[in-house]
């Protein structure tokens, strides 16, 4: 009676130890289905959300002898705005960020409307202003940085350019001298001109009126 006590406990076992295994299995596959249908999901979903974009490339002001601001422009308040700067990227510095108050846009005016009649006023322009000062920097040394913008769960990342701090006395510096380039469409090309005809340029003078 004792040894058929034992082959009937082992007999139980394999048989639960059978189903605790179908059920793993059943857990499995439903985490796979619920994964795969998540995707599907953001798939469907994502392009009804809007990429952010940044309104403008990120640049350089106020060098001391260690340290240098970054700021860029988004239309957007975002949840979160980054430098990323040094080796592979690994420093990063959180930028702080405000609404500017006072930006207005002429509006296009109606097709029907005819010349002679006054046009439209200003309209109002949602534009936010971000800044990060980056510090720690080497004098007369180069190093990478781009920013990052997040907002409604989504991020936009600008291209790398570089930084550096004040430049020391004696070092040589190309300097760019222009106006205020507005909407030109050959602004680009012009600029691209500069560098393949001057190299990179270490500053840019604007002229104010």
């Amino acid at each position: 009676m004792k040894t058929s006590w034992v082959i009937n406990t082992r007999s139980n076992f394999s048989r639960f130890a059978k189903v605790s295994n179908g059920r793993l299995i059943l857990v499995a596959i439903g985490f796979l289905i619920a994964i795969a249908y998540s995707a599907l999901l953001l798939r469907v979903f994502s392009p009804l959300v809007p990429v952010p974009q940044l309104l403008t490339d990120p640049f350089l002001q106020l060098p001391t002898a260690n340290s240098v601001r970054v700021v860029w422009f988004t239309e957007f308040a975002g949840a979160q705005h980054i430098v990323e700067y040094g080796d592979r990227f690994a420093q990063t510095a959180t930028a702080s960020s405000f609404k500017l108050s006072r930006m207005r846009q002429d509006q296009k005016r109606p097709k029907d409307q005819a010349q002679e009649e006054p046009p439209q006023p200003p309209a109002n322009r949602d534009i936010w202003r971000h800044e990060a000062e980056i510090t720690g920097l080497t004098a007369n040394q180069r190093i990478p940085y781009r920013v990052t913008s997040q907002d409604n769960g989504r991020s936009v990342t600008s291209q790398a350019f570089t930084l550096l701090p004040l430049p020391t006395a004696g070092m040589p510096l190309k300097i760019l001298l222009t106006s205020d380039h507005q909407l030109k469409q050959m602004t680009p090309a012009n600029l691209q001109k500069v560098v393949e005809t001057v190299g990179q340029v270490d500053a840019v003078f604007l002229q104010a009126i």
